[in-house]
């Protein structure tokens, strides 16, 4: 398993122009991705134990491992 930080993040909304907080908590990866330059909102840190990359969450689905 592996700590992974999220945060909602602030960004200048293209329509308005108006700095507001994401709907949705996101990766740093991810956040530079979607929204490059966004800043992490400290207070909404949520950290999640993830699975190693290309591994099933246990359990995850009943029966035989996933093909």
């Amino acid at each position: 398993m592996t700590s992974t930080e999220f945060f909602n993040r602030w960004i200048v909304d293209e329509r308005t122009g108006e700095r507001r907080l994401t709907t949705y908590k996101l990766t740093r990866a991810d956040a530079e991705k979607a929204f490059p330059g966004a800043e992490a909102d400290l207070k909404t840190l949520e950290i999640r134990h993830l699975p190693g990359a290309g591994k099933a969450p246990p359990n995850s689905r009943p029966g035989r491992e996933w093909s």
